[in-house]
């Protein structure tokens, strides 16, 4: 059948191609987050779409992304040995998963960034032999390029990484012992913030307000005093202290947080956060 044949012969002259084409980066994975770093590739001009690959064995994925013009590859070992930097963008629980389906070589020259609370640069560097390995943790704010990402190296920074980072918001470099220690920090502290903003909002509500304004109020209130924070050279307890009049609402309140433990509550968060990602290091 000629048909037949015609396309035998154009999927292995594809396979051929794409055998010695080397992509500059490429995703294995491209959920929420390995999306938002896509976009702000994308948005810095870091790349060009011809020079991105990518894997994922979701089909709604595959269409999804290579309909905007991005390079879809046949498997993980395909993706691993055709991309200069690599980007481990699935969850921590397909880890080992994926990783029992790669081919045993050398990575040197290769740069592997893991986005896995709990996966060690050891870990890697074991699967991944010869190549440089970073550990990233971003939050969820680079979905709107206001993400803020520590970062941790095996051996030395890496300009190109810090690039990436940036074009999703700002990033710190670490010790690799403290991304575990900084979760509460950066990577869980969104759902923090969510879950303080939510009790305020809910209690604004059943004063009879209506919740869509109260939740304006609120959030438009954690963004201002935020940017206050980052803007202004005075310590938080000044801060404070500015808003609060001897006797007065603030304060009271302000009281019945601090008399209530407040301060422990969110040392406890910290400590049972800090714990669980070491444990999942275990796994």
């Amino acid at each position: 059948n000629f048909y037949i044949e015609t396309m035998l012969i154009y999927l292995c002259y594809t396979k051929l191609y794409r055998g010695v084409h080397m992509y500059k980066i490429g995703f294995l994975g491209l959920g929420k987050m390995g999306s938002a770093i896509l976009n702000g590739i994308l948005s810095k001009n870091l790349y060009d779409k011809r020079d991105i690959a990518f894997y994922a064995p979701s089909l709604e994925t595959q269409n999804k992304f290579k309909s905007i013009g991005l390079n879809l590859l046949f498997n993980e070992n395909e993706l691993f040995d055709n991309s200069e930097i690599i980007v481990l963008a699935v969850k921590p629980q397909k880890y080992d998963e994926v990783f029992s389906k790669i081919n045993n070589k050398d990575y040197k020259n290769k740069i592997v960034i893991s986005l896995a609370p709990g996966k060690s640069i050891n870990y890697l560097k074991n699967i991944f032999v010869g190549a440089q390995v970073v550990r990233a943790m971003p939050n969820t704010p680079a979905l709107i390029n206001k993400g803020v990402t520590t970062l941790a190296f095996d051996a030395e920074e890496i300009e190109i990484v810090k690039n990436i980072f940036s074009s999703i918001g700002t990033y710190l470099v670490v010790e690799e012992q403290q991304i575990d220690e900084a979760i509460p920090l950066n990577g869980s502290m969104p759902a923090y913030i969510f879950e303080f903003a939510k009790a305020f909002i809910e209690c604004g509500a059943s004063y009879g307000m209506d919740y869509e304004e109260v939740r304006k109020l609120v959030l438009n209130s954690i963004i201002g005093s935020c940017e206050l924070a980052l803007s202004s050279s005075e310590p938080l307890d000044t801060l404070i202290s500015n808003v609060c009049s001897k006797g007065g609402s603030t304060i009271e309140g302000l009281n019945e947080l601090r008399n209530n433990n407040f301060s422990e509550i969110i040392a406890s968060c910290y400590k049972k956060c800090v714990n669980r990602s070491k444990e999942l290091a275990k796994v």
